[in-house]
C-alpha cells in the first residue's frame, strides 16, 4: 500500500507532494477557523451570555465537542499506523469485501473522517493545483511580477472550485519558507456560465483582460485561469511566464485527495481502490456536485464505489455503432478510417497533430447525419455532446446564446475524449447575405468561429457538424482546418432500404417478408422514412396481436408512397429513359443512379469538375431529354417537367442564363452579369431571343437523338420498372452496350478535359 505522497504519480516531485500536504493542510485550518467564527457567531447559547465577544467555551456541549475533536486532530491527518498492520490477510480481505478500509483506520472503531472540512472539490483542486509546481523555482514564478501564470481549466465549474480556494492556496503558498514572496499574487477567472450580468456573453473577455491588465499595472504577479488561451489579450499572452493545463478528474487524484479526507494514516488501500474507481475518461465527466455527494460516504472504498454508481448512471456514450448504420453505401467509410487513427492516438501510436478530427456531414434531410454522428460516438466508446443553433437559441438573446454554445464546447472539452455533434450549421448563415439581420449574424458566426478554433486546439476532441444546406454556410465556417472533411450522405440506395428496413424490423434469414418490395416503392425516400415504415409496420402487427405480416407493411407503405397506375408508370419510365440515354450518348459521364418510385422518377448525374460549352450543350440537352422522350414516345409531354423551380424547364432555364450570361457560351458580351437575380422578363427582347433559341434548339437535337435511338430507350424504360433501380455499375454495362453496337468506345470529355 502506498504510504507517502511523493510516491504517486499524480506529483512529478517530493517538492509537489510536500506542497500538497501542506497546502490541505492550511485549507483545514481554515476551514476551522471559520467553522468556530459562524458557530460563536450564530449560536444560541441559552441563559449564559459573555461581555465582549462570544467564546467558543460558551458553546453548548454538542457543538463544542465537534469543534475540539477536530482542533486536537493532527494537522497533517496522521494519527498512526493503520489497523492493518495487527491484522491478518483474512481479516483485511473481510472488511474490504464489506467496504472497510482498514488501511486508512489508526483504530477501526474511530472514524478517520474530518467533522469540519473543507469541500472535497476544492482539497481535489487545490491538490491538482500543487501537482502542477514541480519545483521552487515553479513556486517562485507564480510570484513573479510584471508577468502571468496560466491555468487553462475547460470546466467552467472546476474554474468555479478554483476560484473559491484561490485566494487562501496563494497565501499559504507565499508565506512557505524559506520567506514570504515580496508580493500576494491577484488570482482572476474566466467565468464563461450563466453567472454573467447583462447579458452579451463577449462582454466576459473584454472584463477579464482588464482586470489582469489594472493588476499588471499596479505591479501585482497574476494568477488567470481560463479555458482558452486567446482569451488573454495578444498583449497578456507575451507575458505569460510560466502555462498550465487542468489535467481533470483522474483516478491518481481522487485517491490523493481521499488520502486527504477518509484517512488518518495517510495510506489507503490502493489497489482496491483503483479496482473499484471509473476510469479517467468517466470521471472526466464528474462535475463538483457530484464530487461532493461521493465523498459524504464513510469509507475509501464506498467514495469509489459510489463514484462508479454515479458515472454508470449518467454514462452519455451511443449504444448506436457504425455497424448498425445501414443505407449510406461507403459514405461512412471516411469515419471509420477517423475511428481507426483515433484508436491509434488512444493506444499513444499517432500524435494528435496526425489525425483528421473534423467532419461536416451534409445532405438531404433524413438520410442519417445525426445518427451517423451518435454512431461514431457509440463505436469509439466515448460521450457525444450535442448541441445546434435553435438548442443555443433558445436559453436568449446573442449573449445568452453565445454562452450555451461556449457550454457545450467546454463539456466537451472537459471530456475528451469526445465527440462534439453540432447540428444545423446551415442556420449560422454567411455573414454577407445583405440582409437586415448581418450585424447578428456576424456575431452568431463569429462566436461560432471562436468555439472552432478553442476545439482545434484540444486533444482528443471530435468536431462533426451537420447540414441539409451546405451552400448556405458561411464559408470561413467550413474552411479546411474547421472541418477538415465535407461527407456527403446520399439517398439511400434500393439496398440501403431493404439493410434498414431488416435491422428495424429485425427480420432474420428465411423471413417471408418481401422487403425488397417495399424498398422498390421507397426509392428517393431517405432513410428516416423507411424507419417510420417500419415502426408504422409494428404497431399495426401489434394492434392485430399477431406476428408481423406481409399485409402490415403493405398497409405503412399505403400511406406513404400508394403505387402508381401502370399507364402513369410507363410514363415515367419513359420520362427517365430520355434523361439517361440523352446522358449516355453524350460526352457527359455516366450518371451516378437512376430510380423510379411511386412519386416519380430520378436521375442522379455524376458531378462536373468544370463545364465547357460542349459539356454545358450536353447538360442542357439532358435536362430536356425527359419531356421529348414522353412527346416521342406517348405523343404529348404531361406538366412534370415544369413542376416547381427543381423541374427539368427550371434547371434548362437556369442553365440557358448561366451559359448565356456568366459563361459566355452564347454569343453575348464579355461582362459577368448574376444569373441567379435575373428577372427573364426584364432582358433585352434580343437576350430573350437567343435563350429561346438555345433552348428550342438543344430540344430539336435531343429528340432527334432519342429518335435515332427508340429501341434502346424503350429498353431502359422497360429495365427501370422491372428493377425500379439502375445502380452506377448498372449504368456503366449499358452505355458500354450502346457503344458497342455503334463499334465505338465512350469517352466522357470531362475525364479527360477538365482545364
Amino acid at each position: 500500500m502506498t504510504e507517502l505522497l511523493s510516491q504517486s504519480p499524480l506529483f512529478p516531485s517530493k517538492f509537489s507532494a510536500d506542497l500538497a500536504r501542506s497546502t490541505v493542510a492550511a485549507l483545514r485550518e481554515s476551514a476551522l477557523s471559520e467553522w468556530k467564527s459562524n458557530a460563536e457567531r450564530f449560536y444560541d447559547y441559552g441563559d449564559e451570555e459573555a461581555d465582549g465577544e462570544a467564546s467558543v467555551d460558551l458553546l453548548q456541549q454538542p457543538v463544542r465537542q465537534v469543534f475540539e475533536n477536530d482542533v486536537r486532530r493532527s494537522p497533517n491527518g496522521i494519527e498512526g499506523p493503520p489497523a492493518a498492520e495487527a491484522m491478518t490477510l483474512a481479516e483485511i480481505e473481510r472488511l474490504l469485501a464489506d467496504g472497510e478500509d482498514p488501511f486508512a483506520c489508526a483504530d477501526m472503531e474511530v472514524s478517520p473522517l474530518w467533522q469540519i472540512k473543507p469541500r472535497p472539490a476544492a482539497l481535489l483542486a487545490a491538490i491538482s493545483m500543487c501537482a502542477m509546481i514541480k519545483d521552487e523555482q515553479a513556486l517562485a514564478q507564480v510570484f513573479r511580477p510584471g508577468g502571468l501564470t496560466l491555468i487553462l481549466c475547460p470546466s467552467n465549474m472546476m474554474r468555479s472550485q478554483l476560484e473559491s480556494i484561490a485566494s487562501e492556496v496563494l497565501t499559504h503558498w507565499q508565506r512557505r519558507p524559506p520567506g514570504p514572496s515580496s508580493q500576494q499574487a491577484a488570482h482572476h477567472i474566466y467565468d464563461s456560465g450563466s453567472s454573467i450580468v447583462a447579458g452579451d456573453q463577449k462582454r466576459s473577455v473584454p472584463k477579464f483582460r482588464q482586470a489582469i491588465d489594472k493588476s499588471l499595472m499596479r505591479h501585482v504577479p497574476v494568477l488567470a485561469i481560463c479555458s482558452a488561451k486567446n482569451q488573454l489579450s495578444a498583449e497578456q499572452e507575451s507575458l505569460v511566464h510560466q502555462e498550465f493545463r487542468w489535467g481533470g478528474i483522474s483516478p491518481a487524484v481522487i485517491v490523493e485527495t481521499l488520502r486527504c479526507t477518509h484517512s488518518n494514516t495517510r495510506q489507503l488501500a490502493d489497489d482496491e481502490l483503483l479496482k473499484r474507481l471509473p476510469d479517467a475518461a468517466a470521471l472526466r465527466r464528474l462535475e463538483p456536485l457530484q464530487i461532493c455527494a461521493a465523498f459524504e460516504e464513510a469509507t475509501t472504498l464506498r467514495v469509489a464505489d459510489r463514484l462508479s454508481q454515479i458515472t454508470a448512471a449518467q454514462r452519455s456514450g451511443s449504444s448506436t455503432t457504425l455497424k448498425d448504420v445501414q443505407g449510406l453505401g461507403g459514405a461512412a467509410r471516411p469515419l471509420e478510417q477517423m475511428l481507426a487513427d483515433l484508436n491509434e492516438w488512444r493506444a499513444g501510436r499517432a500524435t494528435w497533430s496526425e489525425m483528421t478530427r473534423s467532419v461536416l456531414l451534409y445532405g438531404p434531410p433524413g438520410t442519417g447525419k445525426t445518427m451517423l454522428a451518435h454512431a461514431f460516438a457509440g463505436s469509439a466508446g466515448i460521450p457525444i455532446i450535442a448541441t445546434s443553433y435553435s438548442d443555443c437559441q433558445r436559453h436568449g438573446h446573442q449573449g445568452d446564446m453565445l454562452a450555451a454554445l461556449s457550454a457545450a464546447f467546454e463539456r466537451a472539452a472537459q471530456q475528451a475524449p469526445a465527440v462534439l455533434f453540432i447540428d444545423e450549421i446551415d442556420s449560422f448563415s454567411d455573414r454577407s447575405s445583405g440582409g437586415q439581420n448581418d450585424g447578428y449574424l456576424r456575431g452568431v458566426v463569429n462566436g461560432l468561429l471562436e468555439q472552432i478554433n478553442r476545439a482545434a486546439d484540444i486533444e482528443g476532441l471530435i468536431l462533426l457538424g451537420a447540414t441539409n444546406h451546405l451552400d448556405i454556410v458561411d464559408p470561413a465556417v467550413i474552411r479546411s482546418g474547421r472541418f477538415d472533411v465535407k461527407l456527403e450522405i446520399p439517398l439511400p440506395n434500393r439496398a440501403g432500404l431493404v439493410g434498414i428496413l431488416a435491422a428495424k424490423l429485425k427480420v432474420e434469414d428465411g423471413s417471408d417478408l418481401n422487403l425488397g418490395s417495399i424498398a422498390d416503392r421507397l426509392l428517393g425516400e431517405p432513410g428516416a422514412t423507411a424507419e417510420a415504415i417500419a415502426r408504422d409496420a409494428l404497431s399495426r402487427a401489434r394492434m392485430d396481436r399477431t406476428r408481423l405480416l406481409q399485409r402490415h407493411l403493405e398497409a405503412a407503405i399505403y400511406q406513404v408512397a400508394p403505387p402508381l397506375e401502370p399507364a402513369l408508370m410507363h410514363r415515367v419510365a419513359i420520362h427517365e429513359a430520355g434523361h439517361l440515354l440523352a446522358a449516355l450518348l453524350s460526352p457527359l459521364p455516366t450518371p451516378v443512379r437512376a430510380w423510379m418510385t411511386a412519386r416519380g422518377g430520378h436521375v442522379e448525374p455524376a458531378p462536373l469538375p468544370t463545364i465547357t460549352p460542349r459539356l454545358a450543350e450536353a447538360k442542357l440537352k439532358m435536362c430536356l431529354a425527359g419531356r421529348a422522350a414522353e412527346t416521342l414516345v406517348l405523343g404529348e409531354a404531361a406538366n412534370g417537367a415544369g413542376l416547381g423551380a427543381a423541374s427539368d424547364l427550371a434547371q434548362a432555364t437556369r442553365l440557358a442564363l448561366e451559359m448565356d450570361l456568366n459563361w459566355s457560351f452564347g454569343g453575348a458580351d464579355l461582362v459577368w452579369r448574376d444569373a441567379s437575380q435575373v428577372d427573364f422578363d426584364r432582358l433585352p427582347i434580343r437576350t430573350q431571343r437567343r435563350l429561346r433559341a438555345t433552348l428550342q434548339d438543344a430540344e430539336v437535337a435531343v429528340s432527334s437523338l432519342l429518335e435515332e435511338n427508340l429501341h434502346s430507350l424503350k429498353r431502359i424504360a422497360a429495365e427501370l420498372i422491372s428493377r425500379r433501380e439502375l445502380t452506377g455499375r448498372d449504368l456503366d454495362e449499358l452505355s458500354r452496350d450502346l457503344f458497342r453496337s455503334v463499334g465505338t468506345t465512350r469517352q466522357p470529355e470531362c475525364l479527360h478535359n477538365t482545364s
